[in-house]
C-alpha cells in the first residue's frame, strides 16, 4: 500500500481554495458577459445565473470586499485588473473541461458535469487535458479512430 500520508477526504483537498465553485462562477460569467463590452448590471447575472437578483447583490457585495470586482449600489459590475485576469483563466478552464468532455463523447448533461469538473481540476491535470486537445487537434486521425472505437463497443 502507498504511504498513508497520500490519502485525504475530498474536503481537505478542497479547503485551501481561496474562492468558493459559485464565487468561481460569478467570475467566470461576469468575465464573459464582459467581452461583449456592454456594461453588466445585477439583472443581467441574475438571468444568466438563473439566481434570484437579491442572492446576486449578496455575492457581488462578497466579491468587491475581495477586491475582485468594482459594484455601487444600483450600478454597473465591473471586474477589476486582478478579476480580469481570473475570470479569463477560469473561462479557459472552463472550455478546455468541456471541450475534453466533448472529444471523448459526452453528451447528456455536459455542461452539469464541466461545472463539477471544473472547480475540482488541479492545475497539472488542466495542463495535460489541454496538451491531450491539442494533440487531438493536430491529429485528427487519432480522434476518428477513438470515435470508430466508441461505436463499436
Amino acid at each position: 500500500m502507498d504511504e498513508i500520508n497520500e490519502y485525504y477526504t475530498f474536503q481537505e483537498y478542497i479547503k485551501n481554495n481561496s474562492l468558493t465553485p459559485s464565487e468561481e462562477d460569478y467570475i467566470e460569467m461576469i468575465y464573459r458577459l464582459s467581452l461583449k463590452g456592454e456594461e453588466i448590471k445585477v439583472s443581467e447575472i441574475s438571468k444568466y445565473l438563473n439566481i434570484k437578483p437579491p442572492s446576486v447583490t449578496k455575492m457581488i457585495k462578497k466579491l468587491d470586499q475581495k477586491n475582485l470586482i468594482t459594484y455601487q449600489k444600483y450600478d454597473n459590475v465591473e471586474l477589476s485588473e486582478i478579476g480580469k485576469i481570473l475570470g479569463e483563466k477560469l473561462l479557459k478552464r472552463h472550455n478546455t473541461v468541456y471541450r475534453f468532455l466533448e472529444i471523448v463523447g459526452v453528451e447528456n448533461c455536459i455542461h452539469e458535469e464541466t461545472e463539477k469538473i471544473e472547480h475540482m481540476i488541479s492545475g497539472e491535470t488542466l495542463i495535460k487535458i489541454h496538451r491531450f486537445i491539442n494533440f487531438i487537434d493536430e491529429n485528427n486521425d487519432v480522434l476518428e479512430k477513438y470515435k470508430d472505437y466508441m461505436n463499436k463497443i
